[in-house]
């Protein structure tokens, strides 16, 4: 299983390692083996990408492309899949970490969660959803807390 960073931002420097156990945490937690691209990027770039792929003309904290189904070549083993790439701005995330007063690492990590639960299935559109994919935000968040 491969989780490739490409870091294209100046702003924050990244806990590489953390984030990979992360989302190896994760996937094992799910029962899955795939491969994940996870990109990090500055507002300027997550804005490009909103709005090109969801129309929306604004800065966001994270995006999550699914890639699976499309990449996936008929009866490839699970760890030549690529599940799918996250997006995560790490603009955002220092600015909210400032606000919560937490690290921003602690930030980044909970958008690169939220971003491979939404490649799992999850989504956050109604209370129940929402809630349910906090508690399992919450549950990868602990798993790798020091």
């Amino acid at each position: 299983m491969t989780v490739a960073i490409a870091n294209r931002q100046r702003l924050v420097p990244l806990d590489r390692k953390g984030l990979r156990a992360l989302c190896r945490a994760i996937l094992a937690a799910h029962g899955r083996q795939a491969n994940l691209s996870l990109c990090y990027v500055d507002d300027v770039a997550i804005r490009i990408l909103n709005r090109r792929f969801l129309g929306r003309d604004e800065a966001t904290d994270v995006l999550a492309f699914p890639l699976e189904d499309e990449g996936t070549v008929a009866g490839s083993a699970p760890e030549e899949r690529l599940l799918g790439e996250i997006v995560v701005s790490t603009e955002k995330a220092q600015a909210e970490s400032r606000r919560r007063r937490i690290p921003v690492a602690r930030e980044l990590a909970l958008y690169t969660a939220h971003g491979l639960l939404h490649l799992l299935g999850y989504d956050d559109h109604t209370p129940a959803a929402r809630r349910r994919m906090r508690h399992a935000e919450r549950a990868a968040l602990a798993a790798i807390a020091p």
